[in-house]
């Protein structure tokens, strides 16, 4: 039994030496960290700005963006995010489209972009 002490100390002493190098990732930050909008509060002013006017989500696109119900179903089949999001830099599919009136917003802003985001990703939260 005491042949196997040095090779148990050993074992021993490298494993407290690795142990103490280890160091904790670093948190990871996302940039929704922070941040909870809503529909009421922070979405639909960018909607009825950029998205629910005549010629658009107000009659001819599909959804009619006057209210959250009538997002819905765009909202739960992932086609606002793919259209405003993933496609936002694609002058066909991205919306709000490089045809819109000259009143109105052809692109998001940055910080819209994060708002709309950070909002579909938690779920897209009316209140």
């Amino acid at each position: 039994m005491k042949s196997y002490l040095p090779i148990l100390g050993a074992i021993l002493l490298l494993t407290i030496a690795a142990c103490t190098t280890d160091a904790l990732p670093e948190p990871e930050i996302t940039p929704c960290d922070g941040i909870e909008p809503t529909y009421i509060d922070d979405i639909r002013p960018i909607i009825e700005a950029s998205c629910a006017y005549a010629g658009c989500h107000l009659g001819d696109a599909p959804g009619i963006y006057v209210d959250y119900e009538g997002m819905l179903p765009n909202l739960e089949s992932g086609l606002l995010r793919e259209r405003t999001i993933d496609l936002q830099d694609d002058d066909v599919f991205g919306m709000p489209p490089e045809y819109a009136p000259e009143d109105r917003p052809r692109s998001l802003t940055e910080e819209e972009l994060l708002l709309i985001d950070c909002w579909l990703t938690a779920g897209f939260p009316e209140m």
